[in-house]
């Protein structure tokens, strides 16, 4: 039960906030297509696919499409609250500081290229209306290395600070 706080949490939320995104677009995309199809479809007099389609995944594809954009906000905005309470959590030797340091600055260079990818995908012919319908999601990646420096350096001072439980009984938060 000796947990430790990872310090390489910072670079895993850029990563995975990139891949939450273009995963929902991909299938925002994909459901929008096969919707469109199975509704275009032309019926016979016995068997009407069309109709069917449109009382099943013409009711969900809406709603599925307003709920996945929210849903990759809270999830990337989520993993970053939580890289603070664990690092808020947990107590570290001031030595690594340094350290932390270093894995902020890499993030925040590793989110740079990341964040000028995913602009030049929202301005791509076939995901780009997709991913640019994800407002909040967007906003986090666009001003993806604002964040990876606010959330790493508010990460060092949790983690760092030594936050004490109980000023009286002066051991740390564990």
């Amino acid at each position: 039960m000796r947990k430790k706080a990872s310090i390489i949490d910072l670079l895993v939320w850029i990563a995975v906030a990139f891949v939450i995104i273009l995963f929902f677009a991909m299938w925002i995309y994909g459901f929008d297509i096969i919707t469109t199809t199975l509704v275009d479809m032309p019926g016979t007099s016995s068997v009407n696919i069309s109709e069917q389609a449109e009382k099943t995944f013409g009711v969900i594809n809406p709603v599925q499409t307003k709920y996945l954009h929210l849903l990759a906000f809270v999830m990337i905005f989520i993993m970053g609250i939580s890289i603070l309470i664990s690092n808020f959590l947990i107590k570290a030797n001031p030595a690594f500081f340094i350290v932390y340091v270093f894995i902020v600055i890499a993030g925040v260079m590793a989110s740079v290229p990341i964040s000028n990818q995913y602009e030049s995908l929202m301005v791509d012919p076939v995901l780009g209306t997709t991913i640019s319908e994800f407002t909040a999601a967007s906003f986090i990646m666009l001003n993806l290395p604002l964040w990876t420096t606010i959330i790493g350096i508010f990460g060092a001072i949790f983690l760092f600070a030594g936050i004490l439980r109980d000023a009286g009984l002066g051991g740390p938060v564990t």
